[in-house]
């Protein structure tokens, strides 16, 4: 599905928290948004679920403004997987991904088969179907994220918007998701996923959106977004951006705090074309 972000702004309060925001993202894109605490990724990423007005600006799903879509329409669109969920009933796993199947049905309606059937090969895609018997309150953090990833995998809808769904993942699982994400996208699906992980949104993502202050800073291919320019512009570091010279996959050093001269950190001295370094008076 299609998106079209044009000089979107959404304030909270009396502050502003996304400022003329301009986007275009295709079918088929693994899009990854990344940033400093605190930039707006997370609001950003409500703004595109419609769960938060706009101050300013459009939102278009295939053309379609979100402002005059229907709640049960969006949610047949879109599955937006938040940040951390509070559950305060003992709800089984396998009913909190059933929550997904909602826009399907009428009000009076109930699960059917191919209900069950859905959620039962989004649990087991997600590593989680053994746990679907187990309180949600009984679930480690890792394990309830897997499980509101099958929620959002359930609903199937032609767009995910994933915020943060690796954080209190171990290194496989974290992985994982990304590879189901890349497999999704492979279908002419769409993800956008806040991520801090840069390595894994390179590794993975097709588009990378950075987002400083508020602004889109930057936006583009992995290899055009994660240099060492754009990595201090945004979170005020040094690093050395690279490629790894066994495999084909972007690298990110960062330099401890107040280095000034990269030479003890460097096993050689020649410095790969493909490498970009920024530090304060690098000297080489």
């Amino acid at each position: 599905m299609k998106l079209d972000v044009q000089n979107v702004s959404v304030s909270l309060g009396d502050r502003t928290i996304v400022k003329d925001a301009s986007l275009g993202v295709q079918a088929g894109e693994f899009v990854g948004i990344i940033g400093p605490n605190g930039s707006g990724k997370t609001t950003m990423l409500k703004a595109l679920r419609g769960l938060y007005p706009l101050e300013k600006g459009h939102i278009l799903w295939d053309g379609d403004d979100l402002s005059s879509m229907k709640e049960k329409e969006i949610a047949r669109r879109v599955a937006y997987m938040q940040q951390s969920v509070n559950v305060s009933f003992g709800y089984e796993a396998q009913d909190i991904v059933m929550t997904a199947r909602y826009p399907y049905l009428k009000w009076w309606q109930q699960e059917g088969v191919d209900d069950r059937r859905i959620v039962e090969e989004a649990m087991k895609e997600t590593g989680v179907w053994h746990l679907r018997d187990r309180s949600i309150q009984s679930l480690s953090g890792g394990e309830r994220q897997r499980v509101f990833f099958a929620k959002a995998l359930a609903q199937q809808t032609d767009v995910l918007l994933l915020d943060e769904p690796t954080a209190a993942l171990d290194l496989v699982y974290a992985d994982d998701i990304f590879y189901q994400g890349r497999r999704f996208c492979e279908q002419g699906k769409t993800i956008l996923i806040v991520v801090h992980d840069l390595e894994l949104a390179a590794k993975y993502c097709t588009k990378l959106v950075l987002i400083s202050g508020g602004e889109i800073m930057a936006t583009g291919n992995p290899r055009d977004v994660l240099t060492a320019d754009y990595l201090h512009s945004a979170f005020h570091l040094s690093s050395a951006v690279y490629d790894d010279p066994y495999f084909k996959q972007q690298r990110i050093y960062i330099f401890p705090k107040g280095t000034t001269d990269i030479t003890p950190y460097r096993r050689s001295t020649e410095i790969d074309e493909s490498m970009s370094i920024f530090i304060e008076r690098t000297t080489l």
